[in-house]
């Protein structure tokens, strides 16, 4: 039995469609590639700005993996990618905060505005800890 936290963990098995010959997600949507379905279902982010890069640096990320071992990411080698690409982090939180509707945009991420919800956060401020540190 698998525990339902791991079930997203697993491989995804695509299907072209038929009709179109596009590669057909799990969800039945269809997309031109499959890095096009794990940019836009896995990651959850629009495809306004340069989607390009920001897929590519988040896969570099993923494969900033550590010498000794392998199968763990490196966060130091993270962060060096992090302080090299500054522009598609910026982009890439905006991206991420659209996602999570704290934020929305019109036909770009670079003119985006606070949503409801996000107004919201800002209004709550940062978490604390007991002794009231953030």
């Amino acid at each position: 039995m698998t525990l339902p936290y791991l079930e997203n963990t697993k491989r995804v098995e695509f299907e072209r469609d038929d009709e179109s010959g596009r590669v057909k997600g799990p969800d039945g949507t269809t997309y031109d590639t499959e890095a096009a379905w794990f940019y836009f279902s896995q990651f959850g982010l629009c495809g306004c700005g340069d989607p390009e890069r920001v897929h590519e640096f988040l896969l570099n990320c993923m494969a900033a993996r550590s010498d000794e071992y392998p199968n763990i990411i490196d966060v130091q080698k993270v962060q060096k990618l992090a302080a090299e690409n500054n522009e598609i982090i910026a982009e890439f939180i905006m991206h991420y905060l659209d996602s999570c509707d704290l934020i929305e945009h019109g036909s770009s991420v670079y003119g985006s505005w606070l949503t409801d919800r996000g107004k919201q956060a800002l209004e709550i401020g940062p978490m604390k800890d007991e002794d009231g540190h953030g």
